[in-house]
């Protein structure tokens, strides 16, 4: 009861930014990865179909749209181009709220995971769900990247509950790949590093590795079209190249090195408590490979930001046993 009555209050003092996600959407003013289609074919409506991979593999997503997409009625803004069908009004209004209500949810769970994990009293905590919140503007913020933050968030609230844990987890695999990819990654480091760590999460390692197989095995079943220089390992290297040229534009300097270098940088000021430790920082490069790999040009920045939510409340802790230390000197 407390906790919803936090989403919602937090959700209305934040409303005017749905209207500013919305724009920049259905104004298609920023590039992102567009689900109107998929959501109109998941309704049956004849404007819809299925996209290419690995985009058509995040059905859940839709299907967590969808009520939002038959409940909300269609938003008139001035200079709409003309003649845009109200469905697509919808449909993207409802993928913008879906993205909305996770940042806002990711916030929350944020101060949660503070409050649990992190050791952070309540001014702290409030700040980490803060930055989390306005770290997931590195992100595709009008598509369904706040989504795959929220269940990474999530997955580190629950993460000492396997049956919770392995929920999330098996939900992640038909709503983002990138949710389990993270997450195994984290395991799978800190359990091969950390001795203790991995005796005591033996479960949620092989749960979050079994999750990102099982993504494995609905590609290689299904073969759906799209994407395909990413399943030719031989084309990796021209890949690899064509995205380090694009680090030293002026838009790849915003999009790829500036996000990567804030998360850097909070990786290395984190202070290590609860569940988090210094080796986390290993997380970073690894995406960085991932995006290297198997994205084009502008992604990496975004795709790196999926670990944010391992180094947002260390950092706040750091900051808190800053102050403390420093009321100290001064007392």
């Amino acid at each position: 009861m407390k906790a919803g009555l936090w989403f919602g209050g937090l959700s209305v003092l934040l409303s005017p930014v749905f209207f500013v996600l919305f724009r920049l959407a259905v104004f298609n003013t920023v590039p992102h990865d567009d689900y109107v289609p998929y959501l109109l074919w998941l309704d049956g409506n004849g404007l819809g179909g299925i996209p290419e991979s690995p985009y058509c593999y995040r059905l859940l997503s839709m299907v967590m749209a969808w009520p939002l997409f038959r409940l909300m009625p269609t938003i008139p803004l001035t200079n709409l181009p003309p003649g845009m069908p109200a469905e697509i009004i919808r449909a993207t209004a409802a993928i913008t709220l879906l993205s909305y209500l996770a940042s806002v949810a990711t916030a929350l769970l944020t101060y949660r995971l503070g409050r649990i994990e992190g050791g952070l009293d309540r001014g702290h905590a409030m700040a980490a769900g803060a930055l989390a919140w306005v770290l997931g503007w590195y992100t595709q913020v009008t598509a369904i990247d706040s989504l795959a933050l929220l269940f990474i968030t999530a997955s580190l609230c629950v993460i000492r509950t396997p049956w919770a844990f392995g929920a999330v987890l098996l939900a992640s695999v038909g709503t983002n790949e990138k949710i389990a990819l993270v997450l195994a990654f984290w395991l799978t480091v800190r359990g091969v590093l950390d001795a203790a760590f991995r005796q005591k999460f033996t479960r949620q390692i092989a749960i979050a590795v079994g999750a990102v197989a099982l993504y494995a095995l609905l590609v290689a079943v299904l073969k759906l079209p799209g994407n395909e220089y990413q399943l030719r390992p031989g084309g990796f290297v021209d890949t690899i190249a064509e995205n380090l040229a694009a680090y030293a534009s002026g838009r790849g300097l915003l999009l790829n090195v500036l996000p990567i270098a804030v998360l850097t940088v909070l990786a290395i000021c984190a202070r290590p408590t609860g569940l988090f430790r210094r080796m986390d920082i290993l997380l970073i490069p690894a995406l960085m490979v991932v995006a290297l790999i198997l994205t084009h040009l502008f992604q990496a920045g975004r795709i790196v930001m999926h670990a944010a939510p391992f180094f947002v409340v260390p950092a706040l802790g750091a900051l808190q046993s800053g102050l403390k230390n420093q009321t100290l000197k001064d007392v």
